[in-house]
């Protein structure tokens, strides 16, 4: 099996890495301002303030395109491949994504820069882990056992998350009912920079398992950060691997304890006037976010942000010419009491900041920029909301019926005051938590993924243009669900060739 690079230089933006290299080629290429992992690794402050600098990484301007500013423009650009995210006019991320030509293509740099950037976070993460591994107590001036805890569980966090993100786009899907020996991705597991094997799909999801495994331990009982990676989040990560494995009584019971933790910490579901509050605000004007980026106003990354192309009210190119709709289908699958409702306008003539910006039925109102001129805003990574519709879907698909109903009830009736139960059971009654979750958790990153976990086709909605959208339909089965690892880490390179 041809190996794979992943040669990338990482770096945290409150204390530059970079590695140990394998040859001369690839020191040259190191930043000048960088501060060597050696520096780094002298003690937990150190160590401490590289695990923030890799939060900050994760919404930082690290890339040549604007839309794949940090995780959350990539997880807006992978639901973009989906079928309940549209637009017109504008070109932004159209063909790349719109168009599946970024997956479908090994040479697209939309399609190697998320490669990089993953690979990236875990390079860096592995430093910290290295800096813990190879430091004795005395050396790191161990004195908090909590903090210790807190580094090398988070850095778990982080290397597992990017893997699963990886081996979701790069690999086949996880089949529960097949043994998952093709090809998966890469799993690194240091930082040196040699060229690795792809590990299995059945592999990469052991380690990624065996990393949460030990996160959920290390950071037991901490209260932490919404901006840092906690025990309840750790929780919710299995939940979601749980989930694309298909296992889903496992996933079930990872979210019923996500939820457990979030609740005790007093976590709650939005509810009424809450659910209107544009997300940009997400962590002080609610209670539901667990995990999130939060960036000041005076900290922005301008037309990188999130909200420079996924809110209808900033001041930028891609949302005037392109505010995003929903799949008009999916908007009809909400009864007329839900309060969703108001996250889109189904005529398209809803006042507007000016009159340059285009129309579009069932136009975004969800999330809402602070102002025409600030882009900066919240994005919540993981929900209480996920949390409850993932735990009820599993539920369901694992024949409980009367327990997923309850936990899809006490959720529903949070968006849709006057829901009750159609009585819907197995299929039916998974399809209906469904379509709350496709309402629910549009724009943040999942519709592609629940497609390819649950083998299902792309249909796009009424409100589809295919001569601008490229196509309507996608079979399960077809080319791009796998996407094309990038052609310069598969090229044949002699350099610092290893096998772990």
């Amino acid at each position: 099996m041809k190996s794979i690079k992943n040669i990338i230089l990482g770096f945290a933006a409150a204390g530059m890495m970079t590695f140990a290299g394998c040859a001369d080629d690839y020191l040259d290429t190191v930043p000048t301002n960088a501060v060597s992992d050696t520096t780094i690794k002298q003690s937990m402050e150190n160590l401490y303030s590289s695990l923030n600098g890799i939060h900050r990484q994760m919404v930082s301007q690290e890339s040549s395109y604007q839309c794949l500013g940090g995780l959350p423009g990539v997880l807006m650009s992978i639901d973009c491949e989906g079928d309940d995210i549209t637009w017109q006019i504008n070109t932004w991320m159209k063909a790349a994504y719109l168009g599946w030509q970024c997956n479908m293509n090994e040479t697209n740099g939309y399609n190697s820069t998320i490669w990089r950037l993953a690979y990236q976070w875990i390079l860096n993460a592995n430093m910290i882990l290295e800096g813990l591994a190879q430091n004795d107590y005395n050396k790191l001036n161990k004195s908090d056992q909590t903090l210790y805890d807190q580094i090398k569980g988070e850095c778990l966090c982080f290397r597992a998350y990017s893997h699963f993100l990886m081996v979701q786009l790069y690999a086949g899907r996880y089949d529960a009912s097949g043994n998952n020996s093709h090809a998966g991705v890469p799993y690194r597991e240091s930082s040196e920079a040699c060229e690795l094997a792809r590990s299995s799909v059945a592999e990469v999801y052991n380690k990624i398992n065996q990393d949460l495994d030990e996160a959920t331990t290390l950071l037991s009982g901490k209260s932490l950060a919404l901006s840092h990676y906690s025990e309840k989040v750790a929780w919710g990560l299995k939940s979601r691997v749980a989930m694309a494995m298909q296992d889903y009584s496992k996933a079930a019971n990872y979210a019923e304890k996500a939820i457990q933790l979030a609740e005790a910490e007093g976590h709650a579901l939005m509810s009424g006037s809450q659910l209107q509050h544009g997300f940009a605000d997400i962590t002080t004007a609610t209670k539901e976010a667990l995990y999130a980026a939060m960036t000041p106003d005076d900290m922005t990354v301008y037309f990188y942000s999130f909200y420079a192309y996924m809110s209808w009210n900033f001041n930028s190119t891609a949302i005037r010419q392109g505010v995003k709709g929903i799949n008009a289908e999916t908007y009809a699958t909400m009864s007329a009491t839900d309060e969703r409702l108001a996250w889109w306008d189904p005529s398209g003539k809803m006042e507007v900041p000016s009159s340059s910006f285009a129309q579009l039925p069932y136009q975004n109102r969800k999330f809402t920029a602070r102002s025409t001129s600030n882009a900066v805003g919240d994005f919540a990574f993981m929900r209480l909301a996920e949390l409850y519709l993932t735990e009820a879907e599993a539920l369901a698909r694992s024949g409980q019926d009367a327990k997923a109903q309850e936990v899809f009830s006490k959720f529903q009736v949070t968006r849709d005051p006057e829901y009750i139960s159609q009585g819907n059971t197995g299929a039916a009654l998974a399809e209906e938590i469904m379509n709350s979750r496709r309402v629910e958790l549009w724009g943040e990153g999942f519709r592609f993924f629940d497609l390819k976990r649950l083998h299902l086709d792309l249909v796009r909605g009424s409100n589809f243009d295919q001569s601008f959208c490229s196509f309507l339909t996608k079979d399960k089965d077809a080319q791009g669900w796998i996407w094309e690892i990038p052609r310069s880490e598969t090229a044949y390179n002699t350099l610092c060739t290893k096998n772990y």
